[in-house]
């Protein structure tokens, strides 16, 4: 399916959006600052682990 210009403006102005409300959830809501930073660390972990498996497995 063919969308041209269409569906590459949804997406970037999809991420603008999205990049604005956690700007805004994170600097003006102290409750969602701490969630973010605690599964955020997790996140970060599990990405680290990831990466390492790849780069010994070698694909």
């Amino acid at each position: 399916m063919r969308t041209g210009v269409i569906a590459p403006m949804v997406i970037a102005l999809s991420v603008l959006f999205g990049l604005d409300r956690l700007h805004r959830a994170i600097w003006f809501n102290h409750r969602y600052r701490f969630t973010t930073w605690r599964w955020g660390k997790v996140a970060a972990g599990l990405v680290l682990i990831g990466f390492v498996l790849k780069l010994t497995i070698g694909n």
